[in-house]
């Protein structure tokens, strides 16, 4: 019998409890719930176009069962380790969805994003990201050996989001926490009508302030696998005590 997640209210500030007790004398036949994209998402969002695919959703994971068990446009594989070809690989080959590819930051630049970059696009990712550190010159380079888009990601107001798209950025990434709403609305000043990917945060009030603010798509974090199995043994050991009480013998 597989426990009821109701994973989708993460991001609405609130858990719907399932009456696992319930669940347990059913006669239908209950299937574990994907990770839910929040319903305003695809209502509000214009979308970007990536390569061949159009996207509002993406989810920020590199965890295959996360992967597989979700309702998201795209996956969003970046890491806080150096990119990976057997990640990268792994994962395209594994999700049935457009992913992209982190391929530097702040200590992978150069030659190595390079070939990253390439390596990327010749296994079948939608676009590659660099992270904010990264430099304008090693993006031209880029650029000229890929088709696939390129997505930069940007955390603060005070950079020259013009000199990045000069050097051949497609799409930004605003990961500004707090300061992501007005990052947004900054961004939508200094490059007009260039496409805007935003994280979400972990509510709904953080997306629709996202959202009205100008991205075009939303990044969602999605809860670990041991917060979901949390949820999960709530689940089992309610359940249980419920049903050994009703069926504690008569004294």
């Amino acid at each position: 019998m597989d426990a009821i997640i109701n994973v989708g209210s993460i991001w609405e500030s609130k858990r719907l409890q399932e009456n696992f007790f319930q669940n347990i004398f059913s006669s239908a036949k209950q299937k574990s719930k994907k990770i839910a994209t929040p319903a305003i998402i695809n209502e509000k969002c214009n979308g970007v176009t990536l390569g061949n695919f159009f996207i509002k959703s993406l989810i920020f994971s590199t965890d295959m069962a996360l992967i597989e068990n979700n309702d998201s446009d795209a996956i969003l594989a970046v890491y806080p380790f150096p990119p990976s070809t057997k990640i990268m690989k792994g994962l395209i080959e594994f999700s049935e969805k457009p992913v992209i590819c982190g391929v530097g930051g702040g200590l992978t630049q150069g030659k190595v994003s390079l070939e990253m970059a390439v390596a990327a696009e010749s296994m079948g990712a939608a676009a590659i990201i660099v992270n904010q550190p990264f430099k304008n010159k090693h993006i031209e380079t880029i650029k000229r050996k890929i088709s696939i888009p390129i997505i930069s990601s940007v955390s603060i107001m005070e950079f020259s989001f013009r000199d990045r798209v000069n050097a051949g950025v497609d799409v930004f990434h605003v990961t500004g926490g707090s300061n992501t709403a007005s990052i947004i609305e900054h961004i939508k000043y200094a490059t007009p009508c260039y496409p805007i990917i935003a994280t979400g945060g972990k509510t709904i009030e953080n997306i629709q302030t996202s959202i009205h603010a100008g991205a075009d798509a939303i990044v969602l974090t999605p809860p670990s696998s041991g917060e979901l199995f949390k949820t999960i043994m709530n689940q089992y050991r309610t359940g249980y005590n419920k049903l050994k009480n009703r069926l504690k013998p008569f004294n």
